[in-house]
């Protein structure tokens, strides 16, 4: 995929559509839900820090595409670096996670998660020298230390996070692994929000994060779905291939049980329902569409989105670069009947650009000044 650089900001006349009056009444009506991708915080996190864009900026061309390497993949290459990973598809992270879980031929399933979690931690400190962080530096979690450290920066100074967290909406879905939505959330005067941590082949989250079949999610207390995991608890994470195919199969047993009054499943019926309503409409922002985290995302959704009366959803999503230009309407073709196929429009702009001209559009609709 493109880096965001590499592309033009604006929507241009394919988006205007999706900044109409209808789409402003449904965010009013919160019928709108936000899917968030975990690179996007990391891309806006890592994007400014030189060692790392001087390597993407150096990267050869002409392996499997012609493509630079986006802040996620490039945090991905460090990481099999140094764990000295053999195969050509080092930026690919559930195949370099599944790797490390192998090679370390260790029982902890959670090994690898944590690993990558504290690489995460140590370049974000010292990008330079990460091997050096203490074990004391990496206690707190990345969520913490990116707050403390003040991370992101946003010269405009709109963070859109915090213009998904000022709508109206009650509940945002995230495969992100940290809690940056909840924090935006907060900052945005929704100081009751929570999180809900989906559990998956045993591994689950401990207390008011565990699934609640009792929460109602409102525009006031909204909900933050995390369907990937949490960090503070590192078993729950979806990282590596396997990590993928079993929550797959966990998923799948789930849904083909009858659940009884006194069962709490991992995913929680109220987001069953918010994914199946036909009034909802979903809005999935910051996905590279190769990559395992939205192949599965994409899947599990559409086990929901099955009726005719759905309203379509929404896939913002940079321009794939195909093997030459000859091909791009071929491929921008197919990719749109692909989405066709499954009521979605795909736009091709970058998520951040996407989110700053809502925001915009729904100011002005409510008659707020920005």
């Amino acid at each position: 995929m493109d880096t965001e650089e590499n592309q033009a900001p604006s929507l241009g006349n394919e988006g205007a559509d999706l900044l109409d009056d209808v789409l402003m009444s449904s965010i009013t009506e919160g019928t709108i839900i936000p899917i968030i991708s975990n690179s996007f915080r990391l891309e806006q996190i890592f994007r400014n820090m030189s060692p790392l864009t001087e390597k993407i900026a150096k990267t050869p061309k002409g392996r499997s595409t012609d493509e630079s390497p986006t802040v996620d993949q490039q945090l991905t290459k460090e990481w099999a670096e140094r764990m000295e990973y053999p195969l050509p598809d080092d930026s690919n992270l559930a195949r370099v996670a599944q790797y490390f879980q192998i090679h370390k031929k260790n029982n902890d399933i959670s090994l690898a998660k944590r690993e990558y979690l504290n690489f995460l931690k140590a370049y974000l400190l010292d990008p330079n020298s990460p091997d050096t962080a203490t074990p004391q530096k990496l206690d707190k979690t990345f969520s913490d230390i990116v707050s403390e450290l003040g991370y992101p920066t946003f010269p405009d100074g709109k963070d859109p996070l915090r213009q998904l967290a000022n709508l109206p909406l009650p509940i945002y879905i995230t495969t992100s692994y940290y809690n940056f939505l909840e924090r935006a959330l907060k900052l945005a005067g929704k100081d009751e929000v929570r999180t809900q941590v989906c559990s998956w082949g045993g591994a689950k989250a401990r207390g008011e994060d565990l699934p609640d079949p009792n929460l109602i999610p409102s525009p006031e207390k909204p909900v933050v779905y995390h369907l990937f995991g949490l960090e503070n608890y590192p078993t729950t994470l979806v990282l590596s291939e396997d990590d993928y195919m079993n929550w797959q199969i966990s998923v799948a047993e789930e849904l083909s049980q009858q659940l009884t009054n006194s069962t709490v499943p991992g995913i929680p019926l109220k987001l069953r329902d918010a994914l199946g309503d036909k009034e909802s409409q979903l809005m999935i922002l910051g996905y590279n569409l190769q990559d395992w985290e939205f192949r599965v995302l994409f899947r599990f959704i559409w086990r929901f989105r099955k009726g005719e009366d759905l309203r379509r959803s929404t896939v913002i999503q940079l321009k794939p670069r195909p093997k030459n230009t000859a091909y791009e309407q071929n491929a921008l073709g197919y990719l749109k009947q692909y989405f066709d196929i499954r009521r979605s429009n795909v736009k091709w702009t970058r998520a951040e650009t996407y989110v700053q001209k809502l925001s915009e559009a729904y100011d002005k609709y409510t008659g707020v000044i920005a």
